[in-house]
């Protein structure tokens, strides 16, 4: 039933402003609110969005709650590091059973290549790429 309606991920953000000029200037996203707008929300590719609401008294998890599908993973990771994005490693761990394999930034699992960046609210954001 609910295929037919969009999807809408909404992730906190400690300050409305710093989230606003991440998501914009670093990651790229198109502003599809106002200026000042809470909830704000972003667009990406083939109608996607993200939202982002201020609720300082919220912790992001620590795992990735977004994730954008890439294609030139390497070249994505290191065009948003060139705008200040910071990636973390994501240690040992496995992908449909592959282990994975660190290169950089980019978790190699074969099938599959990951990488994990941090927006300026402590959200994990994950990058993937199918490769296999």
């Amino acid at each position: 039933m609910l295929n037919r309606f969009y999807v809408n991920p909404i992730l906190p953000a400690q300050d409305g402003d710093r989230a606003r000029r991440f998501y914009r200037d670093v990651l790229g996203l198109d502003l599809l609110t106002g200026p000042t707008d809470d909830p704000m929300v972003f667009g990406a590719a083939e109608g996607s969005s993200v939202a982002l609401s201020e609720m300082p008294d919220r912790t992001p998890p620590p795992y990735p709650m977004i994730s954008f599908m890439v294609t030139g993973i390497e070249e994505v990771v290191e065009a948003l590091k060139a705008r200040g994005a910071t990636f973390e490693p994501i240690g040992p761990t496995s992908f449909a059973g592959a282990e994975g394999r660190a290169v950089g930034d980019v978790m190699d699992f074969g099938l599959a290549k990951s990488a994990f960046l941090k927006d300026s609210e402590g959200n994990v954001i994950a990058l993937n790429e199918f490769t296999g």
